[in-house]
């Protein structure tokens, strides 16, 4: 399934409104899974999934102060000094 831009044709509260909606379908799924654990379900959520990604990304272009990237943090091993 290719990712959909929520970001262009939707409003953000349209955007908020969808991802509300797929949380609770993501909790609903979740609950099915520990129960019965069938394919189909498994399935069912990685749609979920890729669908509140979806979402998440399309906030971050409509309203960036109130949904701001995440920062990325890196962090050298090396300490001392490096044989020639």
């Amino acid at each position: 399934m290719a990712a959909i831009d929520y970001s262009v044709g939707f409003t953000k509260e349209e955007v908020q409104e969808i991802l509300a909606v797929h949380k609770l379908e993501l909790k609903k799924t979740l609950a099915g899974w520990s129960d019965g654990g069938a394919s189909v379900t498994k399935r069912r959520l990685d749609e979920i999934h890729s669908i509140i990604a979806a979402c998440q990304s399309a906030l971050q272009k409509l309203d960036p102060v109130a949904y701001p990237k995440g920062r990325r943090v890196m962090q050298s091993g090396v300490s001392g000094v490096l044989p020639k």
